[in-house]
């Protein structure tokens, strides 16, 4: 079984060998996808992530979600891996943590509860909807509060047909698996 930081750096890798046209191709696909799904459709408030360059870019959707008169809302981590998912408006004051992570700085802060739809970041994700994160913790704690529909977006070698990971008690399972296409 191998290690969550093996697979952590294994994927990191592959996804910095995608190819512009690959990850353009692939982006495409995990939009349409997702803004197809009804739990996306019917949605009146959505949690992303403001996305690094290694992952999705999650522009798109914070412009679709916004253009349909979606509420959005982005995380902010706090002391002892907990977050606060803040409203993103063009008022929102972000600033970059030492993570590198672009965060809101003020905004209403939207309850776990309140969420239709989750977009979880992460590196790997198994079919079934197991998940391998950033190794923060910081979702782990956060989702078993929300009860709104969690999906991954995934690049294929994101992808695992089953988990080759440590599945933890605490861990939890994802509603959805949207993965793009191969080549």
């Amino acid at each position: 079984m191998a290690t969550k930081a093996n697979l952590r750096q294994q994927t990191i890798k592959a996804l910095k060998q995608l190819s512009p046209a690959e990850r353009e191709m692939g982006a495409q696909s995990l939009y349409e996808q997702l803004f197809s799904l009804p739990e996306w459709q019917q949605a009146t408030t959505i949690a992303t992530t403001i996305s690094t360059d290694l992952e999705l870019s999650t522009a798109p959707i914070i412009a679709a979600a916004q253009q349909a008169g979606k509420t959005v809302a982005v995380p902010q981590t706090l002391p002892a891996r907990q977050m606060a998912f803040h409203t993103l408006t063009a008022d929102t004051h972000l600033v970059k943590t030492a993570f590198g992570l672009m965060e809101p700085a003020d905004g209403k802060i939207v309850s776990p509860a309140d969420f239709d739809l989750l977009v979880v970041p992460g590196l790997l994700y198994a079919q079934s909807g197991e998940r391998v994160g950033f190794g923060g913790g910081y979702y782990d704690r956060y989702l078993p509060h929300t009860t709104g529909t969690k999906v991954a977006l995934a690049f294929s070698v994101q992808q695992v047909s089953a988990p080759t990971w440590q599945v933890d008690s605490f861990d939890v399972i994802l509603d959805r698996v949207l993965v793009a296409p191969t080549k």
